[in-house]
């Protein structure tokens, strides 16, 4: 799959890119859905969601922030903070 290159993206795409790492339907993946408390996925879903998001947008979520990736919400923030260049490293 060919890397996002435009840096803006749709929230929908998104919330099925993390549906699909999730194995869930898009409509159970809500902004404020936790992916461990309220989905019960296992803790390694932040890796898998990590890699398609990587192949998908183009953006590499260093490991030390798996533990951000904990809902819908907060993926789509830390891309966002990552497209524009705001995140901390």
């Amino acid at each position: 799959m060919a890397a996002h290159t435009d840096r803006a993206f749709e929230a929908e795409e998104l919330r099925a890119v993390v549906a699909q790492a999730l194995e869930l339907p898009v409509e159970e993946v809500t902004d404020d859905a936790r992916f461990k408390e309220d989905l019960e996925v296992d803790s390694l879903i932040s890796l898998e969601i990590a890699v398609r998001v990587e192949e998908r947008y183009g953006v590499k979520i260093d490991e030390s922030r798996l533990a951000e990736i904990g809902s819908f919400r907060l993926v789509r923030e830390l891309i966002e903070a990552e497209l524009n260049g705001a995140s901390a490293t």
